[in-house]
């Protein structure tokens, strides 16, 4: 099917086919959950994966775009997105996981994208790496908050950029949010930083992905890459995403 044009604003048929696409979208993190610990492999997770959007009839979104051969993207440590599910990954106790997964319904094709950083395994961790999950899960919910009508864009990569930086960490500037509708990418896109009120004006019923990537050290990755990104001085990284739907007061949140 060929890619339909971006339109920002989404009706409500639309929105609640989204809103199904999420119902499966949270049993696929629900049972990750269940079953990531050490010595289970990124390829057992990408067959669960597959095992459940077949169960449902829909598609694992990113298998495909751009080339990309897995069902999911779970990338470890300081790789810090698309990384490609193996045999040979194998998860350690004290990894630092992420797990960014797209649900594509086969009538309409609309799509939903979320993702989720762990710690692999159930013994004591650091501190430090702790907080910083939790700081990077927090510049979601206040870029989320700041993700409705009559704001920018740039109000959005403002609020994400101050939170993670007055913590001593650093956003990747390289990638971004984005809006999402038949395309898994659509404009506008949305840094993780920049000037507040900057960019488009955000309307009641754009639908965004929005995404904080954040690293414990460096924010530049490696010049080189395939599918694979990593960042250049081998710290860890975060990512948490939500997709959402731009509301009069705060968002409406559908994974």
């Amino acid at each position: 099917m060929k890619n339909k044009k971006s339109v920002l604003i989404k009706n409500e048929r639309e929105i609640e086919i989204m809103r199904e696409n999420a119902k499966i979208h949270k049993e696929v993190f629900e049972e990750i959950k269940k079953m990531v610990r050490p010595w289970v492999t990124g390829y057992d997770v990408d067959k669960l994966c597959w095992d459940i959007c077949e169960k449902y009839n829909v598609l694992c979104g990113f298998r495909g775009v751009y080339g990309f051969p897995a069902n999911i993207c779970i990338s470890v440590n300081d790789c810090v997105v698309h990384g490609v599910p193996s045999k040979k990954m194998i998860f350690k106790d004290g990894d630092v996981v992420k797990f960014d997964f797209w649900v594509k319904d086969k009538k309409h094709w609309l799509n939903t994208d979320a993702a989720f950083t762990m710690i692999i395994g159930e013994g004591p961790h650091s501190l430090e790496v702790e907080r910083f999950l939790k700081v990077s899960q927090e510049a979601l919910y206040k870029w989320i908050a700041k993700a409705t009508v009559w704001n920018r864009v740039g109000d959005i990569w403002n609020a994400i950029q101050k939170h993670i930086e007055s913590h001593g960490f650093h956003v990747i500037k390289d990638l971004t949010g984005h809006s999402i509708w038949y395309n898994l990418h659509e404009q506008p896109y949305i840094p993780n930083f920049g000037k507040a009120w900057a960019g488009e004006i955000l309307k009641e019923n754009m639908t965004l992905a929005i995404e904080p990537i954040v690293w414990f050290g460096s924010w530049k990755i490696k010049d080189k890459w395939w599918f694979e990104i990593y960042v250049a001085d081998g710290s860890l990284g975060a990512q948490f995403e939500h997709t959402i739907v731009v509301k009069p007061g705060y968002p409406e949140i559908i994974i």
